[in-house]
């Protein structure tokens, strides 16, 4: 990876980089490059008893290392994450703090309320 560091991986205290899927990975540094903003990852990988506490989804692709959200709270850059995100053929969910990007199999766009 060229703009990521294992270090931004830590979810509950623990580095779960190892645990994240590598073609992900490889999109989302991608993703990063074109962006041509640094990105914060808030969640990335979640263990089944994480994801249970936050009330994320049972099958949630944070379960399997396929997702992160990313922390922003600017409109326009949010806008460019989202716009590059599917150009790459990756899921987006849209909030008014974070981008939640994934890779499942058919792409979709959703907002959170």
């Amino acid at each position: 990876m060229i703009y990521f560091k294992e270090e931004e991986f830590i979810m509950g205290g623990e580095n779960v980089f190892d645990k994240m899927d590598t073609a992900f990975l490889l999109k989302l540094d991608l993703l990063r490059g074109k962006v041509g903003f640094p990105l914060s990852i808030t969640s990335s990988y979640r263990s089944i008893e994480y994801n249970k506490t936050i009330h994320g989804a049972p099958r949630s692709m944070h379960l399997k290392g396929r997702a992160v959200d990313l922390h922003c709270k600017d409109a326009i850059k949010r806008a460019k994450i989202v716009k590059e995100a599917l150009f790459y053929g990756l899921s987006v969910g849209a909030s008014n703090n974070f981008v939640h990007v994934d890779n499942r199999e058919t792409q979709m766009l959703f907002c959170y309320d």
